[in-house]
């Protein structure tokens, strides 16, 4: 099986999965007819935007996304800005535009924007990149800003993927681990830091080590989502018949879906979805691999870096084996923006793969082939 019918089969495989879960969480809540399920028409309007935002990105030359990668990164900056000013207070945060029953989430997209970015620079200043100055100070700077907006929404978890992201990228494009090791090494401290500043960070951070030491407070989503995870077994007790969901699993349809999914469709299930995950991860980063060009090959890997570790620090929270953190299983948890930015993402792999020769633009050592065209 090619890239392109790999990738195409997850995603499908992944978007349906989240249209049945989504049912099976609001069912008794929303009704049992999905076509009045308000979550599920939501949930499957998102799919067709998805769908078509994959295929507009396919069919569109990446190399267009270069020229343009400075004036993405700018108008990203100013919507990150702009929604800290008129975006609506919601649960104690501003992160969404929202205009009467549609809301736009600015960070989901800002990660799709940042990726771009450095790609672009990395691809035009491949011949600096081991100065400091020049070469790792920018783009480094950049990621501070887009950092601090976020972080001033607040929201900790996208905030830290991205840095993790775009940190890989930059290690594995060349640059010189002189340059970013002392960057790492004082990152920690100021980490450390910024979840000390707030009570519930800091709840969340001590409690991982024995959620069970406060079962009914900073521990319960924690215990929750295990004792759902537990009760599938080998396989499941069938679909629609989870019963963590009906009230006691907090965030079920968004940030704790697998766990339900777990519970419904056992170990066999949960298997074979990180399979579904790991499937499409191994043909993102063949098409970083055999790019024609060092953008596609960063811009390719970038985005299968963010669907990868996003699907881990989701399962790992899901799992108790990280802090509870608010992030979505790509393409499964309920929700149009992370949906939306990640088939832009998606149809940009597609994309790179037409243009695929086999002749590698980056290997592991940050080596190049071909430098980007236009």
């Amino acid at each position: 099986m090619g890239n392109r019918q790999l990738i195409t089969g997850c995603v499908a495989t992944l978007m349906l999965t989240g249209l049945v879960m989504v049912y099976s969480n609001t069912a008794v809540s929303c009704g049992l007819n999905p076509l009045t399920n308000n979550s599920v028409v939501k949930q499957a309007a998102c799919v067709l935007l998805a769908v078509a935002a994959i295929v507009v990105l396919a069919h569109l030359d990446y190399h267009i996304l270069a020229r343009h990668s400075r004036a993405i990164m700018l108008l990203t900056l100013a919507a990150l800005a702009a929604v800290l000013v008129f975006g609506p207070r919601i649960h104690g945060a501003r992160r969404w535009f929202r205009a009467g029953p549609l809301s736009l989430q600015v960070s989901e997209f800002a990660k799709i924007a940042v990726i771009l970015y450095v790609a672009g620079f990395i691809s035009r200043k491949r011949h600096v990149l081991g100065d400091f100055v020049q070469g790792f100070l920018p783009p480094v700077i950049v990621l501070a800003v887009v950092f601090g907006l976020i972080m001033a929404q607040p929201d900790f978890g996208t905030a830290a993927l991205l840095g993790a992201v775009v940190i890989t990228l930059l290690l594995v494009s060349g640059v010189r681990w002189r340059h970013a090791a002392p960057l790492l090494v004082t990152a920690m401290p100021i980490l450390f830091l910024l979840i000390r500043m707030r009570e519930y960070r800091w709840r969340r951070l001590v409690v991982f080590l024995n959620p069970w030491a406060d079962p009914q407070g900073a521990g319960y989503h924690a215990v929750q989502s295990l004792i759902t995870l537990g009760c599938g077994g080998l396989l499941g007790v069938g679909p629609g018949c989870g019963r963590q969901k009906l009230g006691f699993l907090p965030e079920v349809k968004t940030d704790f879906t697998f766990a339900s999914f777990g519970q419904e469709t056992g170990f066999v299930g949960c298997v074979l979805l990180i399979a579904v995950f790991v499937a499409l991860f191994y043909a993102g980063v063949r098409i970083s691999r055999s790019a024609p060009d060092l953008f596609g090959a960063l811009l390719s890997l970038g985005v299968t870096l963010l669907i990868g570790f996003q699907m881990f620090i989701n399962i790992g929270v899901v799992s108790s084996a990280l802090p509870t953190k608010g992030i979505s299983l790509p393409f499964v948890s309920f929700g149009g923006s992370s949906m939306l930015a990640l088939s832009v993402g998606i149809g940009i792999l597609l994309n790179v793969s037409k243009h695929c020769r086999g002749d590698p633009a980056l290997d592991v050592r940050g080596a190049t082939r071909k430098e980007v065209q236009g």
